[in-house]
């Protein structure tokens, strides 16, 4: 990660009216965060900050970053429950610093209560409460315009980054696989377009039993099933088996699937279609999670042989 600089640090702080004194670290700043999380008190409330940095020559991840705040704004202001960046006192969902051929770049949200859910505590009623609200921000996507057709943002550009990143030959072969499928399959309003896209436990808070949706660093053109299929990886790793290891419990599994489908249906509808294709997208999911997880699990080869496992032969997940 791109550290913060002081001189970025002081303008940022300017620009929001923030004692940089204030601030208390939150969150991030390690080799593998995108940015990192402050917090700090405005008018008697609780408020968080992100700071992130662009190379100044990468306009494209700057483009991509303010398409992404717009799209989380656009959720917040139309009342899904989630963690998004509010207008600052300029006006502008963002500020930025040049310094050290960076663009630093800061957005502020309102703090959110709560803790990450473990795996044992994703009740049906929480699964379908997680499902009601993705569901609402599918049907609000539908009247999201992101501003930009040249956008990379898109399911394609996202496959063609982890296949070019994945080391392992078989994998890679994999991706092209998956590649071929997804390009023979429809893409309209009612099933593709800009989501959440990170959709698993580590990125919701719970407290409750009310459910808040966090970070939106990999928002992006999607299938829609894409937020579906994501939360159920937590399960499948620590619970049912189906990511390093044989699934060993379909029913536990299916039963999260219905539960959050449930849930989904109240707000938007999805064709049968798209749920006959729970393999192929939770596939998707092991192809990326391998990717990301490539160079530790060359050190856990048991670990590497169950993934790859079940990428050549797919459990089938029926709901």
């Amino acid at each position: 990660m791109i550290k913060i600089t002081e001189k970025a640090m002081f303008e940022i702080c300017d620009k929001l009216s923030i004692d940089p004194k204030e601030l208390v670290f939150l969150g991030g700043g390690r080799e593998d965060s995108d940015g990192t999380v402050y917090t700090y008190n405005s008018n008697n409330s609780k408020r968080v900050v992100k700071i992130l940095a662009i190379p100044e020559n990468q306009s494209d991840k700057l483009q991509s970053l303010e398409i992404r705040v717009r799209y989380a704004n656009h959720l917040g202001e139309s009342g899904i429950k989630l963690a998004y960046p509010v207008r600052n006192k300029n006006g502008n969902l963002y500020e930025t610093s040049l310094d050290n051929k960076h663009v630093y770049i800061a957005y502020i949200m309102e703090f959110c209560e709560g803790r990450n859910p473990e795996s044992p505590e994703l009740t049906d009623e929480l699964a379908t409460e997680w499902g009601k609200i993705i569901g609402k921000s599918h049907k609000l996507t539908k009247n999201f315009s992101e501003g930009n057709s040249d956008s990379n943002l898109t399911c394609k550009s996202e496959l063609a980054f982890f296949k070019n990143w994945c080391k392992d030959s078989f994998v890679k072969a994999a991706w092209s696989e998956m590649e071929d499928y997804l390009d023979t399959l429809p893409k309209s309003q009612d099933d593709y377009g800009f989501i959440h896209n990170d959709n698993h436990q580590r990125n919701i808070l719970v407290l409750n039993r009310n459910i808040t949706i966090i970070d939106f660093d990999c928002a992006g053109r999607q299938f829609f099933i894409q937020d579906i299929t994501t939360p159920a990886q937590g399960i499948m790793f620590d619970i049912t088996g189906g990511m390093l290891s044989p699934l060993h419990d379909s029913t536990r599994l299916k039963r999260f699937f219905d539960s959050f489908v449930n849930g989904y249906e109240k707000e938007n509808h999805l064709a049968d279609f798209w749920y006959k294709e729970i393999t192929t997208f939770i596939n998707y999911r092991r192809l990326l999670l391998f990717t990301c997880m490539q160079d530790w699990l060359n050190t856990e080869p048991g670990l590497k042989d169950g993934i790859i496992g079940n990428i050549k032969n797919p459990p089938q997940i029926l709901i």
